[in-house]
């Protein structure tokens, strides 16, 4: 597994966000970032890479690219279920990492209602 710095990889999310129709905010998250879409959660950044979050029918399409992968966020950790990490060619290219934002920020789910204490 190829390690990626995360600091990197938010900047390059930093980036591309300037030109997508919604908020794009991030959170630190474990020697990562968690970033959201307009409040709901959409990718994934670690060591591990830059994940999207997508539905099952979504991931099969991103895996089917060339070094497209199911998300680690670190050598010692178990695949994701819902997060594909894009290869380094993709988030280099601003037409094919913005396509996969914008899927991953529409059907991100709504953040789920704080338990009232």
């Amino acid at each position: 597994m190829k390690a990626h710095n995360p600091h990197e990889l938010l900047a390059r999310l930093n980036e591309i966000a300037t030109g997508l129709p919604f908020e794009v905010t991030t959170r630190p998250m474990m020697g990562g970032f968690i970033g959201y879409a307009d409040g709901k959660v959409f990718v994934s950044i670690s060591s591990g890479g830059l994940g999207v979050k997508l539905l099952p029918a979504d991931q099969e399409r991103a895996l089917a690219r060339p070094g497209a992968t199911r998300m680690r966020h670190s050598a010692d950790q178990p695949y994701s279920k819902t997060y594909i990490t894009l290869s380094d060619k993709d988030i280099a290219d601003d037409d094919v990492l913005t396509e996969w934002l914008l899927l991953a920020a529409k059907t991100a789910p709504a953040p789920k209602p704080r338990k009232k204490s």
